[in-house]
């Protein structure tokens, strides 16, 4: 694991907060480097997401990546069965986290009632205008992990993840 890669891929989410840059590298470094360490180390925030067997390390290294940067407010899970708008509200907590002086619309946003893979091209089409994109983490349940990088970064976003074997989808 390349901990400059690591620095480089985290501050895409966390932008110019280098105290949240360091404890998001750390806790991934340590899932990356030692998943049997990481598991044994969070063992708690894992039960309470009922995982209670040693998980694959791909698996883990996800959820490590979404666990870390829901910590810090710069990624959000929501439940399959909200809307677009639901969506944004949870969304707009990570725009004000990083600071981006936007906020995406609840009640007029275009395609708001819509769900699942349409709410999230609703989304993505309202960040889109602002120059961001959404970031879908990969987890294996019923909720959608998202955050959210500058639309620029996008590119950089997904290379920087399938070298640190990050599974992501950015829009």
């Amino acid at each position: 694991m390349n901990q400059e890669i690591l620095t480089q891929f985290v501050r895409l989410f966390t932008l110019g907060d280098d105290a949240a840059t360091q404890r998001v590298g750390k806790r991934l470094a340590l899932a990356l480097r030692d998943p049997t360490a990481y598991q044994t180390q969070f063992a708690e925030e894992l039960e309470e997401r009922g995982i209670l067997t040693a998980l694959p390390e791909q698996e883990l290294r996800d959820i490590a990546l979404i666990d870390a940067l829901s910590i810090e407010d710069l990624a959000w899970e929501n439940d399959w069965k909200e809307d677009a708008a639901e969506m944004a509200e949870g969304l707009n907590e990570i725009l004000t986290r990083q600071q981006r002086g936007y906020a995406l619309p609840t009640s007029t946003l275009p395609g708001g009632r819509n769900r699942n893979a349409e709410a999230l091209d609703a989304l993505q089409d309202a960040l889109e205008v602002k120059g961001l994109a959404l970031v879908l983490f990969t987890l294996d349940s019923d909720s959608y992990p998202l955050g959210i990088v500058d639309d620029a970064q996008a590119e950089e976003a997904r290379r920087l993840a399938k070298k640190l074997g990050f599974n992501i989808t950015v829009y």
